[in-house]
C-alpha cells in the first residue's frame, strides 16, 4: 500500500506543478518529490480504485501535507512530502531600493530554487518592467508581487499636462496634481485656467487624462 499512496501523490504533484508553469508561463521548471509515507500505511490492504487526495490549497513547494484516503476500504491518513523546485524566472541584477523603476536592463534570467514563500512570484519581464519598488529587491532573488507596484508618475505639487477628450475633441491644459498617483489611478487636479479642481488619471510622468 505504500508504494501505491507514494507513487499516486507524486504524479498528483507533479501534475499540479505542470499546471502552475503553464498557467504563469515559466519556461523551464525541475522538481524533486520525497514522499514520507506513516508506517501505519504497509498494514493497508491495496485500494482498488484511485486513491483519493486533497486537492492543493497553495503551490507546492517545500514541506507539504495532504489527506490521502481509500472511499471503499473506508481509510484515511495525512501524508507528508518534501517538494524542492527550481524554475527559470527573471530576477534583477543588482538590489533595488524603494521609489526605483524596474527597466529591461536591471532583469535577466535566473535557475532559482524555489521555496514555500515563493507563493506570488513576478513570473513575466512585461508584468515587472516600468513598475515602482515598495518593498526592496535583492539581487538575483524571486520577486514577489508585494514587492512592486504601479509607477508613481505623478507627485503632489507637481505642474502636469491635463489631457480631455471626448467623442472626438481633444484639449490639453497646465495643471497641479493636488494628490500623488500611479498609472490609472483616480488624483485630484487643479485646472491652473480655470482654477477648477478635477479628478484625472495619471497615464505617464506629468500627464494626466481626463474626459469631459
Amino acid at each position: 500500500m505504500s508504494e501505491q499512496i507514494e507513487v499516486e501523490l507524486q504524479q498528483l504533484i507533479s501534475a499540479e506543478l505542470k499546471q502552475w508553469q503553464r498557467q504563469s508561463g515559466v519556461k523551464s521548471l525541475q522538481h524533486e518529490i520525497e514522499v514520507r509515507v506513516p508506517s501505519g500505511a504497509k498494514k493497508l490492504p491495496m485500494c482498488a480504485e484511485p486513491l483519493s487526495i486533497d486537492a492543493a490549497s497553495g503551490l507546492a513547494f517545500g514541506n507539504i501535507q495532504r489527506r490521502v484516503q481509500c472511499a471503499s476500504l473506508g481509510w484515511s491518513m495525512f501524508v507528508r512530502a518534501r517538494v524542492k523546485v527550481s524554475a527559470s524566472i527573471p530576477v534583477t541584477n543588482r538590489a533595488m531600493k524603494r521609489g526605483e523603476l524596474v527597466s529591461r536592463q536591471d532583469i535577466e534570467w535566473q535557475t532559482i530554487r524555489l521555496t514555500s514563500s515563493d507563493r506570488h512570484l513576478m513570473t513575466q519581464i512585461d508584468e515587472i518592467v516600468g513598475r515602482q519598488v515598495i518593498r526592496g529587491l535583492r539581487r538575483h532573488k524571486p520577486i514577489q508581487v508585494q514587492q512592486l507596484s504601479a509607477p508613481q508618475w505623478v507627485n503632489i505639487g507637481d505642474k502636469v499636462i491635463i489631457e480631455a477628450s471626448s467623442s472626438g475633441f481633444y484639449a490639453n491644459m497646465q495643471g497641479e496634481a493636488l494628490e500623488s498617483g500611479g498609472e490609472g489611478q483616480p488624483i485630484r487636479v487643479r485646472n491652473l485656467s480655470s482654477g477648477k479642481v478635477i479628478t484625472a488619471y495619471p497615464t505617464a510622468k506629468g500627464r494626466v487624462a481626463t474626459q469631459f
